[in-house]
Parts: structure tokens; sequence; C-alpha cells
């Protein structure tokens, strides 16, 4: 069954995993021998296709009266990258639908008889499978694997429809809250490792969970593109080790929150930019599996043992302006950012009695309340830790904004800009 585990208070939906598949120790015989399984259908979507193998192999099943519907990639590179894959398949039965030319279509996954998922970080590119750090879990949920099937049939129909949700299925577009919420509710430990690093909220998140104690790891392929990024998550106390370009690559993008210690994790094909997270079509899911939160965890510590560190810059990710502080007794305000950008996502962290009922509100620079989800009340942490994450609108009217937080009797406003 799926779970819901509390974390710092908060319910995290999770979706049950039967098994952890880690790339490139383990090949991709594993997705060779799925679809050679498949007795009634085979349905998927995927970001690039080239394989020769996994080619014939659908080309095989639909040749043998296997429904196969692949829906491929074709923005981007996608038509130049995928188009010899979809010659080939359609001249044996396979039905492929090519994406919209709108939207990139990065998720990677296969559906087998409708009975098991197949969801990853990895392209089914041969000639990488030997060099690139990437995970695939399987779902055998029905809630899941009926969500899964509803949103690849509306793709291959282009009904512009969005995704089904269920359990701790990840869908881009409109993926960061859910992954935001993981990384704010970490108590002890946070593991990341992603191929890219260009969102904002994503940024804050890391750098908020640093500053309120949490020990946060963050592995990369050094790329000169996200050196500012990673530079701004060093300043904030975030652990930040790049690998060159002669190691494995990194091309997983996992988040393990709190792992040892029960914790979630999360693993899919959204980047950590915003187009990946509210542009893109991604699938990715967040689970409480032991043997995922275990095995993701192995594998990014013995991963950061491979790089080297980044010396930090002062700032709080790609935000402008540093963290503002506050305290009266029995509270204090220990991270929050002195100036936000519409559309951002900002995240308050206070230090106050263990256990404490808090409430935070926001004041709008144009007086009225902010309704975003995320404020309103929480219980601080048996540490006296207590934090709230929300988005500022994108159509809120820039100005000096306030923030109220009152623990118990003790209460602090902060001012902040909207910019």
């Amino acid at each position: 069954m799926s779970g819901a585990p509390s974390v710092a208070g908060a319910s995290i939906p999770t979706s049950p995993v039967s098994r952890i598949i880690v790339e490139p120790d383990a090949g991709y015989g594993f997705m060779d021998q799925a679809l050679l399984g498949a007795r009634t259908s085979i349905d998927g979507s995927f970001y690039e296709l080239r394989d020769p193998t996994v080619e014939q192999i659908l080309a095989s099943k639909a040749d043998h009266g296997v429904s196969v519907h692949i829906v491929l990639n074709a923005a981007y590179r996608g038509i130049s990258e995928n188009t010899a894959a979809v010659q080939f398949l359609e001249s044996h039965h396979v039905h492929v639908t090519w994406a919209p030319a709108g939207q990139i279509f990065h998720a990677k996954y296969a559906v087998i008889d409708r009975s098991v998922a197949y969801i990853g970080t990895g392209n089914l590119v041969a000639s990488d499978y030997s060099s690139t750090r990437d995970f695939w879990v399987v779902d055998r949920n029905p809630s899941d694997l009926r969500a899964i099937m509803t949103t690849v049939v509306n793709d291959e129909r282009s009904t512009g429809t969005p995704p089904a949700s269920s359990n701790g299925l990840v869908w881009s577009p409109g993926s960061t809250s859910q992954l935001v919420a993981v990384i704010a509710h970490a108590r002890t430990t946070l593991l990341v490792e992603n191929e890219e690093m260009k969102n904002t909220a994503i940024e804050s998140a890391l750098s908020s969970a640093a500053r309120r104690g949490v020990h946060v790891t963050v592995v990369m392929t050094r790329s000169s593109s996200w050196t500012a990024a990673l530079s701004a998550l060093a300043g904030a106390g975030v652990t930040v080790r790049v690998l060159p370009s002669s190691a494995i690559y990194i091309h997983a993008k996992v988040i393990c929150a709190d792992c040892g210690h029960g914790g979630v994790a999360f693993l899919g094909s959204e980047n950590f930019s915003t187009y990946s997270l509210e542009r893109n079509r991604e699938l990715g899911l967040i689970t409480a599996a032991p043997l995922v939160t275990s095995t993701v965890a192995s594998i990014v510590r013995s991963d950061a043992r491979l790089g080297s560190g980044v010396s930090g810059a002062g700032g709080a990710g790609s935000h402008s302006g540093g963290t503002s502080g506050g305290a009266v007794r029995g509270l204090a305000i220990t991270s929050f950012l002195s100036s936000i950008s519409r559309g951002a996502y900002d995240t308050l962290s206070v230090r106050t009695a263990p256990n404490a009922s808090c409430d935070l509100e926001v004041t709008l620079p144009s007086g009225y309340q902010s309704g975003s989800h995320g404020l309103g009340s929480t219980t601080a942490s048996s540490g006296g830790v207590a934090s709230w994450t929300w988005k500022i609108g994108s159509s809120t009217h820039p100005g000096t904004a306030t923030a109220t937080v009152q623990c118990g009797t003790a209460k602090l406003s902060q001012n902040f800009s909207i910019t």
C-alpha cells in the first residue's frame, strides 16, 4: 500500500516501490527483459530512444500482436535524435507518436501489460549506459498505473489534459512544490544529485535547509553553467561536491531526505531547472521504501567521495539580497530572504521552544493577507525548529511585505521586499 509518512509534521504522499536499479552498475538488461515479457501491451514515453536492442524487441513484440504505443520527444533536438527509431518502429507496426513540438517531453517510463511501470532518470541511449549515473524504480501500485496510463493516453492524443495524480507520483509541469516540500521538511540530512542547478525555488530550499541545521550534500558533474548557483549554495552551508568529466557523469535526479532515519526519496526525470519543473513533461515519484532510501543514500555518498569541494560565496541561491534575522524572547528567525522575486518560493525558519505551536502570516504590499499554501500553522520539531515554504504569486504587487510569526506567546515581524 502507499503511505504518507509524517515528515516534520507534514504529510508527504508516497508511492510503494518493489525494486530499484542503479546505473551503470546494473546495465539495461532489466529493460530488455521487461519488454520481452510483455504479453498484451507496452506503453511508454521517452526523451531519447537510440538503443538497437530495445528497438528490435519493440518491433518484434508488435509484429507478434502485442499492442506497442510509444511517445517520443520532438522538441529541442528530438526530431533529429529520434527520427531513425521512429522510422524503424513504424515499419514494424509500432504505434509511435511524436510529442507536441512546443513542449519538451523529457520523461522516461514504460508500462508493461498495464500491471508494472518502470520509471527512471536515464535515457534509452545505449552509448550512454556505461558512463552515466542513473536510477530506475519498479512501481506496481494500481492507482499509480491508472494515473500513468491515463496521462500517456492523453499525451498520445495531444489533449493538453493535465497529468493524473496518484500517491507519490511527481509530474511536470508543476512539480516544484512537491520537490520543495521534500527539501523543506528534512530535519537531519539531505542528499541530492542532479544534472542541472537553475531553479530559484530549489536553490532557496536547499540553502534554507542548511541554515536550519540540516546536513545538505549536493553532488553534480562540474560545469561552468552552475558555478554561481553552487557557490551560493556552498556559502549557505551546503556541502557541494563536483565530479570531473573523467568520472562518472551525474545524470541522476534524486533527493534523499533524512535517509538512514526512515525518510523519503524522490527520483525521476526532473532536472532542477525552471523549464524542467514548470514546462516540460516529466515523471518521477516520492517513496518511503527502505530499499530505495538506503540505496540512494549509499550511492550519493559514494559519488560524493569522487568529487572535490566548492568554496562558498555570499547570498542564497539565485535570489538577490541576503537573509534577514530577528529575535524576541523565545523566538528567533534563523533563515529568511530579505528580497525575493514574484513567482519564486520563499522559506522562513525559526528557532523556538520544542514542539511549540507556531503560525505564520504574510501581509502583502497591497495590504491583503497572503493565502498561499504553506503559510499558517505548524508545530516546531523536538529540537525547536519550525519552517514554512510558500510561493510568491506571479501577479503579486511589488513592494514591502511583512511576515509575522507567532510561537506560543512569542511574536515577531520581519519586512521583506517583493520584486
